[in-house]
C-alpha cells in the first residue's frame, strides 16, 4: 500500500502532465521506454505538485485548517493516507496538469523553449528544429484539408483523394484514409492543378504528393458556381 501511495502521489502528477503535453501535439522524436517515462514523470512531478499543494495549503489557511498544511515531503507522504485528501490531490493534479500542458504547448514551447534551443543550434552552425518532431507530423497532422496522390516509386498505380484520417506519430504503420477519390482525380485533371510538395518514405519507396490547396479551393468554387 505504501508503494502504491508513493506512486500515486510522487509519480502520477508528472505522468499526467507528460500525457497531456503529448496529447496536445508536443511529441518526442522517439517513443520513450518505461524507465524514461518514469524519470520524466518524476521531474514533471515538481511543478504540478507545488501548485496543487499551494492550492490545498491556501484553502487550509483560509478556513483555519493549519494542521492540514503541507510543508515537507514527509507531511505529504503522511497526509496521503487520508482518502479525502488523496482524492482531492488527484483531482487537482488532473486539472493543474491540464492547464500547465495547455499553456506549455500553446505559448511556452514555441515562443521560448524551441526558440532558445534553435538559437543555440544556430550558434553551433547546426540546422534549426521545426515545431514538430517528425516529417510525417509536419506534413499530414496539421488542421487543414489536403488533397494528395499516393503511389510507390516504380509502380504506375496511384490513389488520389482528400485526406480524412492520418496515422498518429507513434503508430507503427503510416496509413492515410482518402475520400472523394474520383471527384478530386477529375478535378485535378480538368484544372491541371500542380503539386506543391512531396513526401517520400525512403524505406518503403512510398510517396505522397500534396496538391496546391489554394488552387484546389478555387477549382471547387468554379465547379460549384458552374453547377449552380
Amino acid at each position: 500500500m505504501t508503494n502504491f501511495l508513493g506512486t500515486v502521489v510522487f509519480v502520477l502528477p508528472g505522468f499526467l502532465l507528460y500525457f497531456w503535453i503529448q496529447l496536445f501535439g508536443v511529441n518526442p522524436v522517439v517513443r520513450h521506454n518505461t524507465i524514461q517515462v518514469t524519470a520524466i514523470s518524476a521531474l514533471l512531478w515538481l511543478p504540478v505538485s507545488v501548485i496543487v499543494i499551494s492550492i490545498l495549503n491556501g484553502v487550509s489557511i483560509l478556513f483555519n485548517f493549519e494542521a492540514s498544511t503541507i510543508s515537507t515531503l514527509k507531511d505529504l507522504e503522511d497526509t496521503s493516507g487520508n482518502l479525502y485528501y488523496l482524492t482531492t490531490f488527484l483531482l487537482l493534479s488532473v486539472l493543474v496538469s491540464f492547464i500547465i500542458a495547455a499553456l506549455w504547448s500553446k505559448y511556452i514551447y514555441s515562443a521560448f523553449h524551441l526558440r532558445l534551443v534553435n538559437k543555440v543550434r544556430k550558434w553551433r552552425n547546426a540546422a534549426e528544429y521545426s515545431e514538430t518532431p517528425s516529417v510525417w507530423e509536419e506534413v499530414f497532422l496539421k488542421n487543414e484539408a489536403q488533397v494528395v496522390e499516393v503511389g510507390k516509386i516504380g509502380d504506375s498505380h496511384v490513389e488520389v483523394g482528400e485526406i480524412k484520417k492520418a496515422s498518429r506519430t507513434f503508430e507503427p504503420d503510416r496509413n492515410l484514409y482518402l475520400s472523394d477519390q474520383k471527384y478530386y482525380k477529375d478535378l485535378i485533371e480538368k484544372y491541371d492543378i500542380p503539386v506543391s510538395s512531396t513526401f517520400v518514405d525512403t524505406r518503403t519507396g512510398i510517396y505522397v504528393k500534396v496538391y496546391e490547396s489554394e488552387l484546389i479551393k478555387k477549382a471547387i468554387e468554379k465547379e460549384d458556381s458552374t453547377s449552380s
